[in-house]
């Protein structure tokens, strides 16, 4: 690490640390990423006497309950006026749900993130898109300020890692991804055991949806867009949730051929989440903050308001532009 790059981290450290009291937010429908970086920054904060809560509005996912203290998360708090106030993992205060009024209650305000920038928030601001996760910039955090990492926090900070890199497959993993991981694994992280919980644990009505789901594939006449999705009448019939579509996109994505993979998800009657993810020769994030999303150029995810035939229209007709523009 370069030493004014240590040196800005120092810096951000102890004006956190200057606080008494924090609240973590992370962002609704987490991931490993979220969690871990949410959960090893309060780790280390109680360590130190700080009075710390995590929120996150839909909690933690049954293959995210492996993580260490993932049961000190809640769902949402009255609690106000806090000393500072923590954005994880995430660029806007749009997607946080319940958490957003203690956030802002916050004296001072931070952001911990690797999504490209949107915005300025935060007094604090550790941001980082070239990190393969917020994971890396949380151990990065921990290593300049001489934090020692059990096993624990180790597994923690790895579950974010093997969460955003696809277990080491994505095209952000690189040789910085490998050298934290690796100082994560001495410490005692098991990247295989974290690997399994997240992707090979699934209940049976998740297994059921992904095949509700495959069996919706949709391939564009152009041959560059395939497409699924998940209504609600199909969450109601198999006693499912929208948890219970994590990772179905990523196999979306295993279509020969197309440059985009999306996942079209009926939340309820008129609101429709989309999952997409691409080749690295196309950028989806463009495409998600047309609609008011973000996330990397790979991977990338919004909200559009309306039918799932009309979101979809709207959605695919964006791609093509795009497309169009970029040939």
């Amino acid at each position: 690490m370069r030493k004014e790059r240590r040196r800005e981290l120092r810096d951000s450290w102890a004006q956190l640390t200057r606080g008494r009291s924090f609240v973590l937010a992370c962002h609704q429908r987490p991931d490993g990423d979220a969690l871990g970086s949410a959960l090893a920054l309060a780790r280390v904060l109680r360590g130190q006497g700080k009075d710390v809560v995590v929120v996150c509005e839909d909690g933690v996912p049954d293959n995210y309950r492996f993580i260490p203290d993932s049961d000190t998360v809640l769902l949402s708090t009255n609690r106000r006026g806090f000393d500072v106030g923590v954005l994880v993992d995430c660029e806007s205060v749009k997607r946080i749900g319940s958490a957003k009024d203690a956030l802002l209650s916050s004296s001072i305000t931070a952001c911990i993130d690797h999504h490209l920038p949107n915005g300025e928030f935060g007094d604090i601001r550790i941001i980082d898109p070239e990190a393969s996760a917020t994971a890396e910039l949380v151990f990065e955090l921990f290593s300049a300020n001489g934090i020692p990492i059990d096993r624990d926090l180790a597994t923690q900070l790895m579950a974010g890692i093997v969460g955003d890199t696809g277990a080491f497959k994505f095209a952000n993993t690189n040789a910085r991804t490998f050298r934290i991981a690796s100082r994560l694994a001495a410490a005692g992280a098991r990247a295989s055991d974290i690997a399994r919980e997240i992707y090979e644990s699934h209940s049976l009505p998740a297994m059921r949806l992904l095949g509700r789901a495959l069996c919706s594939l949709t391939m564009h006449p152009s041959g560059r867009i395939v497409w699924a999705q998940v209504t609600k009448k199909d969450l109601d019939e198999l006693d499912a949730t929208d948890a219970d579509t994590e990772g179905i996109v990523n196999l979306v994505r295993w279509v020969k051929g197309p440059d985009v993979a999306i996942l079209f998800r009926e939340t309820k009657p008129g609101s429709i989440r989309i999952s997409l993810r691409s080749t690295d020769d196309f950028d989806v994030e463009r495409i998600a903050r047309v609609f008011g999303g973000g996330g990397h150029k790979a991977a990338a995810g919004c909200t559009i308001e309306g039918s799932l035939d009309s979101a979809r229209e709207l959605l695919i007709g964006e791609v093509l532009k795009w497309m169009e523009s970029s040939t």
